[in-house]
């Protein structure tokens, strides 16, 4: 492996309505092969729901999933976090709805094989959750779930986001608050992030940071971004996350990031990270 071209998914690789030409991916994957690169698909979402994305390609590119809590290639699961204890997501669960937020049930427990979701939940937040979240399921009591959780999703009124955000990592410290698009943050464990994932795969492929290419457009692309050989944001991207990478593409609507890919794996390097 010479190359990893690392991309977050959601208003980054996929467009708003969630697709990207799979056409013209086919063919970015076949280039990557000849030329010794790999594709990762770097995000939030579960493992299932990457595989679901991208059905039919899965064997020819790696997962970094949960935001980096859980690293996958060719179904083989190189690295999976700690889980967030019970007591923990069940102390977190209880403050948020308690809190001055207005959180109101608007809470998901990720696991390996699915998602949890309270059932006072409100039906359109289920339909909604459940594109993202492969084998959603409905429970009483969050302390009814056995499963293992890798991470908690939370749900805020859009004037209130950073505040929320904010107070949980204030008053959580095991845990951190990381904005991904929409209208919520995904809780996971202190010290996880995409770039945790990342050096998972540069130790296994035997190569270096900074032989990674990575794209983003949000918090929990920070880090990944930062550890990167050569980062690019979308046009759509926080402006936050445009101060820190070297380059700023087209927006996700316009396909820019595997536009970019196409020409850097067809064309060579010839590009030098700013850094």
């Amino acid at each position: 492996m010479k190359k990893i071209l690392a991309s977050d998914m959601d208003g980054t690789f996929l467009a708003s309505d969630h697709t990207f030409d799979k056409v013209a991916f086919r063919k970015l994957l076949d280039d990557c092969k000849e030329k010794g690169y790999l594709f990762v698909a770097a995000s939030g979402r579960p493992l299932l729901s990457l595989e679901k994305v991208f059905a039919g390609f899965e064997n020819d590119m790696a997962f970094v999933a949960e935001n980096g809590s859980i690293v996958s290639y060719q179904g083989q699961i190189l690295f999976e976090d700690e889980p967030i204890p019970q007591e923990t997501y069940l102390e977190i669960v209880d403050a948020i709805e308690e809190g001055p937020y207005g959180n109101q049930g608007l809470t998901v427990l990720s696991a390996r094989t699915g998602a949890y979701m309270l059932t006072e939940s409100h039906p359109e937040y289920f339909d909604l959750i459940s594109q993202f979240y492969v084998n959603t399921q409905r429970v009483d009591s969050f302390s009814q779930v056995t499963e293992n959780i890798i991470k908690m999703v939370a749900a805020f009124p859009d004037e209130k986001m950073a505040e929320a955000q904010a107070w949980l990592n204030q008053k959580f410290p095991q845990v951190v608050a990381v904005t991904t698009g929409g209208d919520s943050v995904d809780i996971i464990l202190s010290g996880v992030n995409k770039a945790i994932g990342l050096q998972k795969l540069c130790d296994y492929f035997d190569v270096t940071a900074a032989d990674i290419v990575a794209f983003g457009d949000n918090q929990n692309d920070l880090e990944m971004l930062d550890f990167a050989g050569l980062a690019i944001a979308t046009e759509n991207a926080r402006q936050e996350v445009k101060d820190r990478v070297d380059q700023v593409i087209g927006h996700c609507n316009d396909g820019a990031v595997l536009k970019f890919m196409e020409e850097y794996v067809n064309k060579g390097n010839r590009l030098k990270s700013l850094k």
